[in-house]
């Protein structure tokens, strides 16, 4: 499988470490143990979190739902690459944004009960993305690097009250290249993360994981009938 969005189903991990789609996502369990499974489903991380309580030991307030947010969350429900370089590609260039603006244009009547983000209309509305890049080590323990992967996940979503809008990572090619990327509806508040405890274990255990990795940011813009991704 080339790639998980979190919305969907989560994937299991075959005996080389790789991701694995299952023919019939709903007879997945409820519960595996996170050495056996990458559990990025979000209903399945809210679940845990309430048995574990660690929604209240991470919970910082810092995000006001809006209908933009909330609209971008649901249109990258639909986000996917659209060519097979992607993982060292041009990130503005390497996913249909086209889609996702269309399907964005759609959601923002869903959520026309919520307050929105401007005072302006016109006013454009800008969002902060992270292009995680890595060459994986072909020895680096896979179970471990998807297990900080996930607590590092459920620490972001909900210690800034889910402002974290999509987390999407590829596996590797044959080349062991991978690409891991969010986004979120803050800059400010995506930096906020990088003190948590698990993001700190995660950074650790990436230096012995990869040959290389870079951390690109972006800024995804939507002017009013488009979205462009540039350099931030």
């Amino acid at each position: 499988m080339p790639a998980i969005l979190i919305s969907g189903k989560y994937p299991t991990i075959d005996g080389s470490g790789h991701l694995v789609s299952p023919s019939d996502p709903s007879k997945l369990p409820v519960e595996e143990s996170p050495s056996d499974c990458c559990p990025f489903h979000t209903d399945h991380i809210i679940d845990r979190l309430k048995r574990d309580n660690l929604a209240q030991e991470h919970g910082r307030a810092v995000y006001s739902v809006t209908r933009e947010d909330e609209s971008m969350r649901e249109a990258l429900k639909v986000f996917h690459a659209v060519r097979a370089d992607y993982r060292t590609a041009d990130y503005g260039a390497s996913f249909n944004w086209d889609e996702v603006a269309a399907e964005y244009k759609r959601q923002l009547a869903n959520f026309s009960h919520l307050p929105s983000r401007a005072s302006d209309a016109e006013e454009p509305t800008d969002w902060f993305a992270v292009a995680f890049r890595s060459k994986r080590r072909t020895d680096c323990d896979n179970v471990d690097l998807f297990d900080a992967d996930r607590k590092a996940y459920e620490e972001a979503f909900y210690g800034t009250n889910k402002s974290l809008l999509m987390y999407w990572y590829s596996d590797v090619d044959d080349e062991q290249n991978c690409l891991a990327t969010c986004v979120w509806t803050s800059r400010d508040i995506a930096r906020s993360i990088n003190s948590l405890p698990h993001h700190r274990e995660a950074a650790r255990l990436a230096a012995g994981s990869y040959v290389h990795y870079k951390v690109g940011c972006c800024r995804i813009r939507w002017t009013g009938e488009t979205l462009r991704v540039s350099s931030w």
